[in-house]
């Protein structure tokens, strides 16, 4: 489910995105535009005389995603109306792969891939991957902060909370906190531990696609927009996370995720916090996902009781 915004409550069984990337946003009874997040490559946006604006987001979906999923878009233009549509394809991507495994989580009644790092890994892939990680919390297998650097400026952190957050941003907001205070000059009483063999980071590879329709937008005069009125919007949200991992291995003694033979296992087996950020300092906000339940890929295996 794609929410508006970080004050969005977590419900079970619900998986929620925010992303902040929405041109337009209702106030005083009218839309008025937001400024687009500075340096976000897979976004696009457009704010227009509803045909143009729904052909242009149509092809760049189509470009960077090669198909549009069901429902993302209106068959046809709102008429003389203005259309608003905003489409984000957030694929983080990794300089080295981590390894993976076809039956590795068992996540409530499936038994899920993974892709991460264990025991068993080969020297290289692991030393390669294993720099990419840096730990910000591990107080048990419930609770953990894990930091994964992508390419380009991005930071991925991936949160076991204990608990549930009464909403996205404060679980948000309690992983953030505990990234920052592993960097700069509180690093000297707030770092964690390497990763190290003593390590497991285990996650489910994520591919989800969310649409939302702003309904407190349509019927609403664009603010500064010679009295046009928003006719249809439209919020794509597509998000994948797979560790741009190798080719899958045979599970390993220690199966199914458990992570029991580990001194600090980072293992995604039950709901999880993905945070996609800019560089720090300023970690700006890129998308936040509350994982509840992850789509089980086809072929996936029920779990025994």
């Amino acid at each position: 489910m794609l929410v508006p915004s970080l004050s969005s409550p977590i419900v079970p069984n619900l998986n929620l995105i925010f992303s902040p990337d929405f041109p337009l946003e209702e106030r005083e009874g009218k839309a008025f535009a937001v400024p687009r997040a500075a340096g976000v490559p897979w976004s696009v946006a457009r704010v227009g005389a509803g045909g143009e604006a729904l052909r242009d987001v149509a092809q760049e979906i189509a470009r960077r995603s090669g198909s549009i999923p069901d429902g993302a878009l209106p068959e046809s233009a709102p008429g003389d109306a203005l259309g608003a549509y905003a489409f984000s394809f957030v694929r983080p991507s990794f300089a080295s792969p981590f390894a993976s495994q076809l039956e590795d989580i068992r996540f409530r009644e499936y038994v899920l891939p993974a892709f991460g790092l264990w025991k068993d890994v080969d020297d290289v892939t692991w030393s390669r991957a294993a720099a990419q990680l840096r730990t910000h919390r591990h107080r048990g297998v419930d609770d953990f902060v894990i930091e994964i650097e992508a390419k380009g400026d991005e930071r991925v952190l991936v949160a076991r909370c204990p608990g549930r957050p009464e909403t996205l941003g404060a679980g948000v907001g309690e992983v953030v906190a505990a990234a920052r205070r592993s960097w700069g000059w509180l690093r000297k009483w707030f770092a964690e531990k390497p990763f190290d063999r003593g390590c497991a980071l285990r996650i489910p590879p994520l591919d989800l696609c969310a649409v939302r329709v702003p309904d407190e937008l349509i019927g609403k005069p664009l603010s500064g927009g010679d009295g046009r009125i928003i006719g249809d919007a439209r919020h794509v949200v597509r998000f994948r996370l797979d560790g741009d991992a190798l080719p899958p291995s045979e599970p390993g003694p220690i199966a199914l995720g458990r992570g029991d033979a580990y001194e600090r296992p980072f293992v995604c087996n039950g709901p999880f916090l993905v945070v996609v950020l800019g560089e720090p300092p300023r970690d700006e906000l890129r998308l936040a996902a509350w994982i509840e339940a992850p789509e089980p890929p086809e072929g996936a295996t029920a779990g025994a009781p």
